[in-house]
Protein backbone atom coordinates (compact mmCIF):
# COMPACT_ATOMS: atom_id res chain seq x y z
CA UNK A 1 0.00 0.00 0.00
CA UNK A 2 1.25 3.53 -0.72
CA UNK A 3 1.25 5.95 2.28
CA UNK A 4 1.01 8.95 0.29
CA UNK A 5 1.67 10.43 -3.51
CA UNK A 6 5.49 10.42 -4.29
CA UNK A 7 6.89 13.76 -5.48
CA UNK A 8 10.49 12.37 -5.18
CA UNK A 9 11.88 10.55 -7.80
CA UNK A 10 14.85 7.96 -6.67
CA UNK A 11 17.38 6.07 -9.10
CA UNK A 12 18.53 2.61 -9.07
CA UNK A 13 22.62 2.07 -9.29
CA UNK A 14 24.48 -0.94 -10.89
CA UNK A 15 26.86 -2.36 -8.67
CA UNK A 16 29.07 -5.57 -9.07
CA UNK A 17 27.53 -9.18 -8.84
CA UNK A 18 27.65 -10.71 -5.69
CA UNK A 19 28.10 -14.52 -4.59
CA UNK A 20 25.49 -14.52 -1.80
CA UNK A 21 22.50 -12.75 -1.50
CA UNK A 22 22.98 -9.42 0.51
CA UNK A 23 21.72 -9.88 4.57
CA UNK A 24 18.29 -7.79 5.56
CA UNK A 25 20.79 -5.23 7.00
CA UNK A 26 22.17 -4.39 4.17
CA UNK A 27 19.66 -3.93 1.92
CA UNK A 28 17.75 -1.89 4.88
CA UNK A 29 18.68 0.37 7.81
CA UNK A 30 16.52 -1.47 10.25
CA UNK A 31 16.63 -0.71 14.04
CA UNK A 32 17.50 -4.13 15.28
CA UNK A 33 18.05 -3.54 18.99
CA UNK A 34 15.04 -1.73 19.99
CA UNK A 35 11.42 -1.87 19.37
CA UNK A 36 10.76 1.20 20.06
CA UNK A 37 10.28 4.13 17.04
CA UNK A 38 9.81 1.73 14.44
CA UNK A 39 12.04 -0.53 15.51
CA UNK A 40 12.04 -4.65 14.72
CA UNK A 41 14.09 -6.35 17.17
CA UNK A 42 11.17 -8.75 18.18
CA UNK A 43 10.85 -8.92 14.43
CA UNK A 44 14.23 -10.02 13.15
CA UNK A 45 13.56 -13.61 12.97
CA UNK A 46 10.50 -13.21 10.36
CA UNK A 47 11.85 -10.82 8.46
CA UNK A 48 14.37 -12.51 7.29
CA UNK A 49 11.73 -15.48 6.58
CA UNK A 50 9.89 -12.62 4.83
CA UNK A 51 12.69 -11.72 2.82
CA UNK A 52 13.69 -15.11 1.61
CA UNK A 53 10.31 -15.82 0.33
CA UNK A 54 10.39 -12.39 -1.70
CA UNK A 55 13.10 -13.55 -3.02
CA UNK A 56 11.79 -17.49 -3.71
CA UNK A 57 8.34 -15.34 -5.38
CA UNK A 58 10.29 -13.54 -7.64
CA UNK A 59 12.09 -16.13 -9.09
CA UNK A 60 8.40 -18.18 -9.42
CA UNK A 61 7.25 -15.52 -11.11
CA UNK A 62 10.39 -15.10 -13.47
CA UNK A 63 9.92 -18.80 -14.10
CA UNK A 64 6.40 -18.41 -15.00
CA UNK A 65 7.92 -15.37 -18.04
CA UNK A 66 10.54 -17.99 -18.67
CA UNK A 67 8.40 -21.36 -19.31
CA UNK A 68 5.48 -19.08 -21.22
CA UNK A 69 8.64 -18.32 -23.66
CA UNK A 70 10.14 -22.00 -23.52
CA UNK A 71 7.71 -24.17 -26.18
CA UNK A 72 8.98 -27.68 -25.51
CA UNK A 73 8.70 -26.53 -21.42
CA UNK A 74 6.31 -29.19 -20.05
CA UNK A 75 5.23 -26.37 -18.19
CA UNK A 76 4.47 -24.20 -21.21
CA UNK A 77 0.66 -24.01 -21.59
CA UNK A 78 0.09 -23.53 -17.83
CA UNK A 79 2.49 -20.71 -17.85
CA UNK A 80 1.00 -18.89 -20.78
CA UNK A 81 -2.12 -19.42 -18.83
CA UNK A 82 -1.06 -18.02 -15.86
CA UNK A 83 0.49 -14.82 -17.54
CA UNK A 84 -3.18 -14.45 -19.24
CA UNK A 85 -5.18 -14.53 -16.39
CA UNK A 86 -3.20 -12.61 -14.09
CA UNK A 87 -2.13 -9.64 -16.79
CA UNK A 88 -2.97 -9.93 -19.96
CA UNK A 89 0.44 -10.68 -21.26
CA UNK A 90 1.87 -13.44 -22.86
CA UNK A 91 4.54 -13.70 -25.86
CA UNK A 92 2.01 -12.54 -28.16
CA UNK A 93 1.68 -9.31 -26.55
CA UNK A 94 5.03 -8.42 -26.51
CA UNK A 95 4.83 -4.89 -24.87
CA UNK A 96 2.63 -6.53 -21.91
CA UNK A 97 4.95 -9.20 -21.12
CA UNK A 98 8.01 -6.85 -20.97
CA UNK A 99 6.06 -4.57 -18.37
CA UNK A 100 5.61 -7.66 -16.09
CA UNK A 101 8.96 -9.16 -16.73
CA UNK A 102 10.54 -5.69 -16.15
CA UNK A 103 8.96 -4.96 -12.79
CA UNK A 104 10.18 -8.70 -11.60
CA UNK A 105 13.23 -8.23 -12.75
CA UNK A 106 13.48 -4.96 -10.61
CA UNK A 107 12.77 -6.63 -7.82
CA UNK A 108 14.58 -9.34 -8.22
CA UNK A 109 17.83 -6.83 -9.14
CA UNK A 110 17.21 -5.47 -5.65
CA UNK A 111 17.20 -8.39 -3.66
CA UNK A 112 19.97 -9.97 -4.52
CA UNK A 113 22.29 -7.06 -4.70
CA UNK A 114 22.67 -6.22 -8.50
CA UNK A 115 21.22 -2.78 -8.15
CA UNK A 116 20.78 -0.73 -5.28
CA UNK A 117 18.45 2.42 -4.83
CA UNK A 118 20.40 5.96 -5.04
CA UNK A 119 19.85 5.73 -0.93
CA UNK A 120 19.57 2.49 1.48
CA UNK A 121 16.16 2.15 2.19
CA UNK A 122 14.86 2.03 5.72
CA UNK A 123 12.45 -0.39 7.01
CA UNK A 124 10.45 0.11 9.93
CA UNK A 125 8.04 -2.61 12.09
CA UNK A 126 5.56 0.26 13.15
CA UNK A 127 4.50 3.64 12.18
CA UNK A 128 5.82 4.84 15.91
CA UNK A 129 8.89 6.19 13.63
CA UNK A 130 6.72 8.97 12.88
CA UNK A 131 5.19 12.00 14.83
CA UNK A 132 2.13 13.59 14.05
CA UNK A 133 1.89 17.43 13.71
CA UNK A 134 -0.37 20.25 13.34
CA UNK A 135 -0.39 22.17 10.39
CA UNK A 136 0.50 25.57 12.14
CA UNK A 137 3.51 24.00 14.60
CA UNK A 138 6.57 25.55 14.56
CA UNK A 139 9.10 24.11 11.42
CA UNK A 140 12.44 22.61 11.88
CA UNK A 141 14.67 22.14 9.19
CA UNK A 142 17.26 19.12 8.86
CA UNK A 143 19.08 19.65 11.86
CA UNK A 144 16.00 19.48 13.48
CA UNK A 145 16.61 23.52 14.47
CA UNK A 146 13.48 25.81 14.81
CA UNK A 147 13.49 27.56 11.13
CA UNK A 148 13.59 31.39 11.57
CA UNK A 149 12.16 33.86 9.06
CA UNK A 150 12.73 37.63 9.08
CA UNK A 151 9.35 39.50 8.47
CA UNK A 152 9.39 43.21 6.98
CA UNK A 153 11.00 44.66 9.87
CA UNK A 154 14.08 42.22 9.75
CA UNK A 155 12.35 40.66 12.46
CA UNK A 156 13.34 37.24 13.03
CA UNK A 157 10.50 34.94 14.56
CA UNK A 158 9.75 30.94 13.89
CA UNK A 159 7.79 30.23 11.07
CA UNK A 160 4.97 27.87 10.75
CA UNK A 161 5.39 24.08 8.53
CA UNK A 162 2.20 25.76 6.94
CA UNK A 163 3.78 29.15 5.58
CA UNK A 164 7.23 27.27 4.65
CA UNK A 165 7.23 27.22 0.75
CA UNK A 166 8.30 23.91 -0.01
CA UNK A 167 5.50 22.66 1.83
CA UNK A 168 2.94 24.71 0.16
CA UNK A 169 1.68 22.08 -2.50
CA UNK A 170 1.34 19.32 0.12
CA UNK A 171 -1.12 21.89 2.40
CA UNK A 172 -2.54 23.82 0.50
CA UNK A 173 -4.34 23.85 -2.98
CA UNK A 174 -5.50 26.36 -5.32
CA UNK A 175 -9.18 26.09 -6.40
CA UNK A 176 -10.99 26.42 -10.03
CA UNK A 177 -12.35 30.19 -8.90
CA UNK A 178 -8.37 30.71 -7.38
CA UNK A 179 -9.54 30.52 -3.65
CA UNK A 180 -6.38 29.08 -1.76
CA UNK A 181 -7.59 25.96 0.56
CA UNK A 182 -6.46 23.72 2.39
CA UNK A 183 -5.54 19.94 2.14
CA UNK A 184 -6.59 16.96 4.02
CA UNK A 185 -2.60 16.06 4.69
CA UNK A 186 -1.00 17.22 7.65
CA UNK A 187 2.48 16.63 8.78
CA UNK A 188 4.62 13.86 10.17
CA UNK A 189 7.88 14.93 11.44
CA UNK A 190 10.61 12.01 11.12
CA UNK A 191 13.51 12.09 13.82
CA UNK A 192 15.48 9.46 12.21
CA UNK A 193 15.54 11.05 9.09
CA UNK A 194 15.03 15.04 10.06
CA UNK A 195 12.61 15.00 7.10
CA UNK A 196 8.73 15.76 6.98
CA UNK A 197 6.20 13.42 5.09
CA UNK A 198 2.77 14.70 4.45
CA UNK A 199 -0.16 12.09 4.75
CA UNK A 200 -3.83 12.23 6.01
CA UNK A 201 -4.83 12.28 9.90
CA UNK A 202 -6.75 9.14 10.13
CA UNK A 203 -9.15 10.41 12.32
CA UNK A 204 -6.71 10.97 15.29
CA UNK A 205 -5.10 7.94 14.82
CA UNK A 206 -2.38 6.40 12.38
CA UNK A 207 -1.92 4.80 9.16
CA UNK A 208 -1.04 1.76 11.24
CA UNK A 209 -3.65 1.90 14.17
CA UNK A 210 -7.01 3.02 12.26
CA UNK A 211 -7.81 -0.06 10.86
CA UNK A 212 -6.46 -3.85 11.19
CA UNK A 213 -6.95 -3.90 7.05
CA UNK A 214 -3.77 -1.56 7.13
CA UNK A 215 -0.62 -4.26 6.92
CA UNK A 216 2.43 -2.08 5.30
CA UNK A 217 3.35 1.51 3.47
CA UNK A 218 6.11 2.36 1.32
CA UNK A 219 6.97 6.19 1.00
CA UNK A 220 9.47 8.04 -1.12
CA UNK A 221 8.59 11.82 -0.14
CA UNK A 222 11.86 11.43 2.01
CA UNK A 223 15.22 10.56 0.90
CA UNK A 224 15.95 7.50 1.78
CA UNK A 225 12.56 5.77 1.22
CA UNK A 226 10.97 3.86 3.72
CA UNK A 227 8.65 0.91 4.18
CA UNK A 228 6.86 0.46 6.77
CA UNK A 229 4.90 -2.73 8.18
CA UNK A 230 2.33 -2.64 10.86
CA UNK A 231 1.95 -4.76 13.67
CA UNK A 232 -1.40 -6.12 12.25
CA UNK A 233 0.99 -7.56 9.39
CA UNK A 234 2.80 -9.93 11.74
CA UNK A 235 -0.69 -11.62 13.29
CA UNK A 236 -3.28 -11.42 10.74
CA UNK A 237 -4.86 -14.78 11.16
CA UNK A 238 -6.54 -14.49 7.46
CA UNK A 239 -2.82 -15.20 6.13
CA UNK A 240 -0.83 -17.81 6.21
CA UNK A 241 2.41 -17.82 8.32
CA UNK A 242 4.80 -18.73 6.04
CA UNK A 243 4.54 -19.65 2.39
CA UNK A 244 3.59 -23.12 1.45
CA UNK A 245 2.24 -23.68 5.18
CA UNK A 246 -1.40 -24.45 3.94
CA UNK A 247 -2.39 -27.39 1.38
CA UNK A 248 -4.22 -26.35 -1.39
CA UNK A 249 -7.67 -28.26 -2.15
CA UNK A 250 -10.02 -27.99 -5.27
CA UNK A 251 -11.84 -24.25 -5.00
CA UNK A 252 -9.35 -22.71 -2.62
CA UNK A 253 -9.04 -18.90 -3.19
CA UNK A 254 -5.65 -17.70 -4.02
CA UNK A 255 -6.15 -14.98 -1.49
CA UNK A 256 -6.15 -17.93 1.36
CA UNK A 257 -2.99 -19.45 0.66
CA UNK A 258 -1.40 -15.87 0.45
CA UNK A 259 1.52 -16.08 3.28
CA UNK A 260 1.76 -12.68 6.19
CA UNK A 261 5.56 -12.04 3.92
CA UNK A 262 3.23 -11.37 1.01
CA UNK A 263 2.93 -7.56 1.94
CA UNK A 264 6.56 -7.01 2.14
CA UNK A 265 6.80 -8.78 -0.86
CA UNK A 266 3.54 -6.14 -2.25
CA UNK A 267 5.85 -3.00 -0.84
CA UNK A 268 9.01 -4.24 -2.87
CA UNK A 269 7.06 -3.15 -5.81
CA UNK A 270 6.53 0.63 -4.39
CA UNK A 271 9.69 0.48 -2.88
CA UNK A 272 11.91 -0.43 -6.00
CA UNK A 273 9.47 1.26 -8.72
CA UNK A 274 8.67 3.99 -6.87
CA UNK A 275 5.21 4.41 -5.39
CA UNK A 276 3.81 6.93 -8.50
CA UNK A 277 4.90 4.05 -10.72
CA UNK A 278 2.59 1.38 -8.79
CA UNK A 279 -0.73 2.64 -7.76
CA UNK A 280 -2.69 0.38 -5.58
CA UNK A 281 -5.47 -0.49 -8.27
CA UNK A 282 -6.93 -3.39 -6.12
CA UNK A 283 -5.96 -6.17 -3.55
CA UNK A 284 -8.49 -8.41 -4.41
CA UNK A 285 -8.83 -11.15 -7.22
CA UNK A 286 -12.22 -10.81 -8.21
CA UNK A 287 -11.87 -7.10 -8.90
CA UNK A 288 -8.40 -7.58 -10.62
CA UNK A 289 -10.87 -9.95 -12.88
CA UNK A 290 -13.25 -7.67 -13.29
CA UNK A 291 -10.62 -4.77 -14.63
CA UNK A 292 -9.25 -7.19 -16.79
CA UNK A 293 -12.34 -7.37 -18.54
CA UNK A 294 -12.36 -3.77 -19.48
CA UNK A 295 -8.86 -3.65 -20.03
CA UNK A 296 -8.95 -1.58 -22.99
CA UNK A 297 -11.21 1.10 -20.72
CA UNK A 298 -9.06 4.15 -19.40
CA UNK A 299 -10.57 5.07 -16.15
CA UNK A 300 -11.45 8.88 -15.72
CA UNK A 301 -8.90 11.11 -14.84
CA UNK A 302 -6.07 8.35 -15.68
CA UNK A 303 -4.02 8.27 -18.86
CA UNK A 304 -3.57 4.14 -18.57
CA UNK A 305 -6.22 1.88 -19.19
CA UNK A 306 -7.03 -0.82 -16.71
CA UNK A 307 -4.97 -3.58 -18.60
CA UNK A 308 -1.75 -1.11 -17.75
CA UNK A 309 -2.51 -0.68 -14.63
CA UNK A 310 -2.86 -3.86 -13.29
CA UNK A 311 0.55 -4.71 -14.69
CA UNK A 312 1.72 -1.84 -12.36
CA UNK A 313 -0.72 -3.18 -9.97
CA UNK A 314 1.45 -4.73 -6.47
CA UNK A 315 -0.89 -7.15 -5.27
CA UNK A 316 -1.13 -8.60 -8.54
CA UNK A 317 2.76 -9.86 -8.72
CA UNK A 318 1.44 -11.58 -5.03
CA UNK A 319 -0.99 -13.21 -6.84
CA UNK A 320 0.88 -14.25 -9.69
CA UNK A 321 4.10 -15.48 -7.75
CA UNK A 322 2.48 -17.33 -5.09
CA UNK A 323 0.52 -19.15 -7.40
CA UNK A 324 2.98 -19.96 -9.95
CA UNK A 325 5.22 -21.18 -7.02
CA UNK A 326 2.26 -23.57 -5.64
CA UNK A 327 2.48 -24.88 -9.79
CA UNK A 328 6.04 -25.37 -9.23
CA UNK A 329 5.75 -27.84 -6.30
CA UNK A 330 5.39 -32.05 -6.31
CA UNK A 331 4.52 -31.99 -2.86
CA UNK A 332 0.75 -31.98 -3.30
CA UNK A 333 0.32 -34.26 -6.47
CA UNK A 334 -0.70 -37.25 -5.12
CA UNK A 335 2.15 -39.36 -6.16
CA UNK A 336 1.56 -38.14 -9.66
CA UNK A 337 4.41 -35.01 -10.89
CA UNK A 338 2.52 -34.89 -14.08
CA UNK A 339 -0.82 -33.46 -12.11
CA UNK A 340 0.45 -29.98 -9.99
CA UNK A 341 -1.87 -27.21 -8.24
CA UNK A 342 -3.14 -24.09 -10.26
CA UNK A 343 -4.37 -21.27 -9.38
CA UNK A 344 -4.41 -19.16 -12.55
CA UNK A 345 -8.22 -19.38 -12.15
CA UNK A 346 -8.00 -17.38 -8.90
CA UNK A 347 -9.12 -20.83 -7.37
CA UNK A 348 -7.32 -24.36 -6.61
CA UNK A 349 -7.42 -26.92 -9.49
CA UNK A 350 -5.54 -29.91 -9.91
CA UNK A 351 -3.95 -29.74 -13.80
CA UNK A 352 -2.37 -32.04 -15.47
CA UNK A 353 1.03 -30.99 -17.51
Amino acid sequence: MRMIPSFLLFGLFAVPALTADPALTTLFVVKDQTDDQGGCMSKIDTLQTWLTESRTLVASGLKAISDAQDSSATTYNVAKRYLAAHFQADPSNADALAAVQGSLTQVSDFLSGKTTLSSTPRLYCSDTWLIKLARDDVAWDSDGDVVMQEDDGKVSAPIAIEDVDLYQSELWRKQKNGKVVATKNVPYWSADLKEYIFDVNYNGKTYCTSSAKNLGATQDQTIPSTITLCPSAFTRSAAVATLGAKTPTAGMAIGDILPRGATLYHELFHLVLGTAETPDLTYSWVEQQNYLKKATTIPKGDDENYGQLVRRNPESYVFFSVGYWYFQQTTWSLDDTSKRWAFQSGAGELVKI
